[in-house]
Formats: structure tokens, C-alpha cells, sequence
């Protein structure tokens, strides 16, 4: 059956709708309205689809770039042998996504950052603990530990912190030429869902290194929830040069060199004796005026009008002059 209307079929139409012959209100009230049996609510994720994509931080991976260099020199100087630790491209995923992703037993350490205030979080993988004990405890070879879904020791706790420890050195060495950070370390844990500092729906920030140990091949992550990227932003949208580094150091270093040139008026204060402006004015040749301390009293030494130092009065050299003997905090 031919389904293409005619030219004159087209205008009968057209004609039928203009005129009113065909009514077209209750076909589209019938195509727009559903039953209430049909009908169906869902709910919008609008925070999902406005953290979805995330701007390119190119300064941050240059800092997991020299991370990764820093971290195989001190990993391989902690455990005595040679390490291999590769940084796999950065990813921005959502949280609760990121934390389906993590297999049991996995070492969550969490570590506060001074002066950026927030926080990171640093995931081990078991093999990598298993393997950095075997190590410390005197194996000559490292084998494929079979994990049983328990939790870490005591004894194998202290070994994670002072990894932790390790990881949080590199990783200011790591922030220095960009951001200068202090990492302190806070608590861990072995179940995602009892870190509750951030939102499942919230946006971080995830690195992982790959970490070669003899023939173990085993991972380390680095989580950073995004909104605390985003107060230091303007730091990492540029990836920092050489020649820059060089620049500032050459400026602060010159900087430097002028403070220490600046004058200071320094006054060694012998003594204070307040009067009244008509006892001033009676004041004639030898009269004597008695001031606030004794002879042996130490004397104020003073930066412009700040007292910083203490000391006492003597001769150096011919000249009279004021030995420093004590700090004023």
C-alpha cells in the first residue's frame, strides 16, 4: 500500500485542519497525556551531571610526575632493593564510583594537609604491604601472598605508617616548586564506608601508581577530593619550568640580599623620668635628675621604638658602648 500522500491528498488535508472539519485538540491531549497507570517519576541528579567533567589540572600531574621519580629513589633506599613505580594518567570520578572499586583488605590512610587545607587519602594495596614486609623482616625472595580478607596487625600497621611517612616526605617534595603543603598523618581505616569526610557524590581527584617489587606487581592510589583542588587552582593550571624556578629563586635570593641592606636606628635607652612641663622648664645647669633604674639595672636596647634586647653599659675599645646580654620575646 503506498504510505506517500498526494499533492491534492496534502492540501485536503491542510484545508480540513484550517477550516475546523478536523479536530486535532483531543488527538494531541490523547498523545500528550499518559493514564496514571502508565505514568512514571524519577528522580535528577543534578549534582551528577554538573561534576561529571572536570577542568585538566596540568600542574598537578607534573607534581605526581616528580612524585613518582621521588617515591621509587626512597622506596628503593627503605626496602633495599630495586622498584619500579610508573603514575597512570589522572581520573575525576565520583566517590561512592571510586570507592565500589577498592578490593578487601585495602589500607586507607588518611593525611591532613597544612597550610591547603584539606586532605588526602593514600590507599595501599595489600600485595605492596605484604611485599614491604617480607622485605623488613629478612626474605631474600618475594612471593604472591595469598590475602585473606582480615585485618592488618598491629605489627603491620607500624610498617604502613612508616610508609606513610615515606609518602608524605616525597609528597612535599614533590608540592614544593608549585604549592608549598606539610602532610600530616591523621588516622586509617580499613572500610571505605567509615571515612565519611567525603560526599559520595562528590567529585575527587584519583592517581594511581603501579609499583613493580621483584616480580610482585602491586598499585598505590592517591584520592584528593576536587573542591579542595579548586581553591588552589590558579596554581595548577600551569605546568611550573625550570627557567621559572630559577627566576624566583634568583629574585628571592636578591630580595634577600636588599632586606638585609635596609638601616635600622637602634637606641640603647639609659633610662626614663617623666615630669611635669612646669618642672621642665625650672630645669637649670647642674641640676640632677633622677631616673627609673639603677646603675647595674640593664638598659633597653631599642629597634626604632620596639624593645628587642637588653644589656649593660661598658667600654669596648676606648669607646663607650652596650653589651647585648638577653632577647626580649
Amino acid at each position: 500500500m503506498e504510505q506517500v500522500l498526494s499533492q491534492a491528498e496534502i492540501d485536503a488535508l491542510l484545508g480540513g485542519i484550517s477550516e475546523g472539519a478536523i479536530d486535532t485538540a483531543e488527538t494531541i491531549e490523547e498523545a500528550i497525556v499518559l493514564p496514571e497507570a502508565h505514568r512514571e517519576e524519577r528522580e535528577f541528579d543534578f549534582v551528577k551531571y554538573t561534576k561529571g567533567k572536570k577542568e585538566r589540572l596540568p600542574a598537578l600531574e607534573f607534581i605526581y610526575e616528580r612524585f613518582a621519580k621521588s617515591l621509587r629513589s626512597a622506596l628503593a633506599l627503605f626496602m633495599e632493593k630495586e622498584i619500579e613505580v610508573a603514575v597512570s594518567p589522572i581520573q575525576y570520578v565520583e566517590y561512592a564510583e571510586f570507592i565500589k572499586t577498592i578490593p578487601l583488605p585495602t589500607n586507607m590512610n588518611i593525611v591532613v594537609t597544612e597550610h591547603l587545607n584539606g586532605f588526602f587519602i593514600i590507599i595501599f594495596d595489600a600485595k605492596m604491604i605484604f611485599s614491604v614486609l617480607e622485605t623488613i623482616f629478612g626474605s631474600s625472595t618475594i612471593s604472591a601472598t595469598k590475602i585473606e580478607g582480615r585485618e592488618f596487625s598491629k605489627i603491620e600497621f607500624n610498617v604502613i605508617r612508616k610508609l606513610i611517612d615515606l609518602v608524605s616526605t616525597e609528597m612535599e617534595k614533590a608540592w614544593a616548586p608549585v604549592y608549598e603543603i606539610r602532610c600530616k598523618y591523621s588516622r586509617s581505616e580499613i572500610n571505605p564506608n567509615y571515612i565519611t569526610m567525603v560526599a559520595p557524590e562528590e567529585a575527587v581527584s584519583l592517581c594511581e601508581f603501579s609499583i613493580e617489587i621483584g616480580d610482585i606487581t602491586s598499585w598505590m592510589k592517591v584520592c584528593m577530593p576536587y573542591g579542595i583542588l579548586e581553591t588552589i587552582k590558579g596554581y595548577l593550571i600551569s605546568t611550573p619550568s625550570r627557567e621559572d624556578k630559577e627566576m624566583r629563586e634568583k629574585w628571592f635570593a636578591l630580595l634577600k640580599e636588599r632586606v638585609l641592606e635596609v638601616p635600622l636606628e637602634i637606641r640603647a635607652v639609659l633610662g626614663k623620668k617623666k615630669m611635669p612641663i612646669q618642672e621642665f622648664m625650672k630645669i637649670a645647669e647642674d641640676n640632677v635628675i633622677m631616673v627609673d633604674r639603677y646603675v647595674n639595672d640593664p638598659i633597653d636596647i631599642n629597634v626604632y621604638d620596639t624593645t628587642k634586647f637588653t644589656g649593660k653599659m661598658g667600654i669596648y675599645k676606648g669607646n663607650k658602648a652596650v653589651k647585648i646580654e638577653d632577647t626580649v620575646s
